[in-house]
């Protein structure tokens, strides 16, 4: 009896563990959905920020991160992509807006619009840290690191 019972428990966790090892899979599987993209903005991030340094900014990365949020993470019916980021010039607003519309329209992004069903599935694909430019940047650099999707 006392083996029977031990057998049942063993099966229960292994059951729990491939349930885990599941989630895992799918998790990192999102994470791929929009890895060239992500790439690509954060390269075009990279040269920008060799003119524009103020890119690094918190208010110019909080700007850029609720654009990303309204349009991409949890997407604001009616929501139009501002022209202003909080660089210090217009060819810097320009730059940012035109490297923002490029991978808010990549084909990657635009398929996990519709694929990853939760604000939060797209949040995880958008903070893929394993994602590096050539200069050893990730999306934190440029867009901070949120826990969770934003309250709107």
């Amino acid at each position: 009896m006392v083996i029977l019972g031990v057998k049942i428990l063993v099966e229960l966790i292994q059951q729990e563990f491939e349930k885990q090892r599941k989630a895992e899979v799918a998790l990192a599987d999102k994470k791929k959905i929009i890895k060239k993209a992500l790439k690509q903005l954060l390269r075009a991030f990279d040269g920008i920020f060799e003119k524009h340094e103020e890119l690094g900014d918190t208010d110019v990365r909080e700007r850029m991160y609720d654009a990303i949020h309204k349009s991409f993470i949890k997407p604001r019916r009616g929501y139009v992509l501002p022209k202003e980021f909080g660089m210090f010039s217009d060819e810097g607003n320009k730059l940012v807006y035109a490297a923002i519309q490029k991978f808010l329209t990549h084909p990657e992004v635009v398929a996990a619009s519709k694929s990853l069903r939760t604000p939060e599935d797209r949040l995880y694909a958008f903070q893929d840290f394993d994602v590096e430019t050539s200069e050893g940047t990730n999306c934190f650099e440029y867009f901070g690191y949120q826990n969770k999707p934003n309250q709107d």
